[in-house]
């Protein structure tokens, strides 16, 4: 009789704390620990992020894959693969590059070219951590320059058409320290599917008034395992932003776009349409740090007390944007 094959573990995400006198398990694809005093285990495979936590200050974004994890490196990214899974990391200072939109062309181009000639050729999931991401007026505001970079180097690999499919992905900013960029990401294998919020125009279609190249992310990504990356998302509908400086009705707009991603995410044969809840991992960009209780309070009324949620201190892409949101949500 043959035997069938065994079925590996999924991707994972939970927020733990890390105890920094024990090595992280084998299975551990990558733990990302979130400002300076977060505690963390002297592991390869911990990324640490400049962005002070306002709530689950001890938190480490933990995410685990299939197997043994195996670390490598190419030029200056590091990375971690399992066979199925493959998350990267990389550090650029500005200043080698001549500016924000030259470290953002070389980071993407290092990490596309790395994948169109590896076996994870899909990239699903993308974070970019900017310094001072509103500076700048008109199209020299730093997060257009840092979109103008990304998508040279996405017209440079793919051709830059929006049916090449692009990657979830969040861009925050980091509020303090020198200006260089982070970027993190997933991919694997076998490609996911990306997922829009018809209450949103999708972000690679946005006009020529938010500058001069759209940004390049899809909504969200369904990923085989079963999970759904939801993109950074915020109190916009259409193209424009809404609510400008009332963050409890930009709050409210931000659920009501997650609650609709994940119901176009919804697997068929997964039950009930998803909706924000227990099984949805949490992680809050927030403007002011000393709105921080409120948005938590807020929360909890809005959902119930039992959803994992880290809160940040981060600058939002647009300046008139008080709050971003993103969900990893279990199928």
């Amino acid at each position: 009789m043959q035997r069938k094959p065994a079925t590996r573990p999924p991707l994972r995400a939970t927020y733990a704390t890390l105890d920094p006198q024990l090595p992280l398990a084998d299975d551990v694809l990558t733990a990302v620990v979130f400002g300076r005093n977060t505690p963390a285990p002297a592991d390869p495979r911990c990324v640490r992020i400049d962005l002070d936590p306002l709530a689950g200050a001890t938190w480490g974004e933990v995410w685990r894959g299939s197997g043994p994890a195996r670390i490598g490196t190419a030029g200056a990214i590091r990375f971690v693969e399992d066979g199925e899974h493959f998350a990267g990391w990389l550090s650029l200072e500005e200043s080698r590059f001549g500016g924000l939109r030259e470290a953002s062309e070389a980071a993407y181009l290092a990490l596309l070219q790395l994948h169109a000639d590896s076996p994870y050729r899909h990239v699903c999931r993308v974070w970019n951590f900017v310094t001072a991401i509103n500076e700048g007026d008109g199209d020299d505001e730093r997060y257009r320059q840092f979109c103008l970079g990304r998508a040279r180097a996405f017209a440079a690999t793919r051709g830059g058409s929006p049916t090449i499919g692009y990657p979830a992905a969040s861009a925050v900013g980091k509020q303090r320290g020198k200006r260089s960029l982070d970027v993190c990401w997933f991919a694997g294998r076998q490609p996911g599917t990306a997922i829009e919020n018809p209450r949103q125009m999708s972000a690679y279609y946005y006009p020529r008034r938010y500058g001069p190249a759209a940004p390049s992310f899809s909504r969200a990504m369904l990923v085989p395992d079963r999970l759904l990356l939801v993109s950074g998302t915020s109190s916009i509908v259409g193209h424009a932003s809404m609510h400008g400086g009332d963050l409890d009705a930009q709050l409210r707009e931000t659920i009501q776009n997650l609650n609709v991603i994940l119901e176009r995410g919804h697997a068929p044969d997964a039950g009930e349409p998803a909706r924000l809840g227990p099984d949805s991992l949490l992680k809050v960009y927030l403007r002011n740090r000393h709105d921080a209780a409120r948005v938590e309070r807020a929360l909890r009324e809005h959902l119930g007390a039992n959803v994992p949620t880290l809160i940040l201190a981060a600058d939002i892409c647009r300046s008139d944007l008080l709050i971003e949101i993103e969900v990893v949500q279990c199928g």
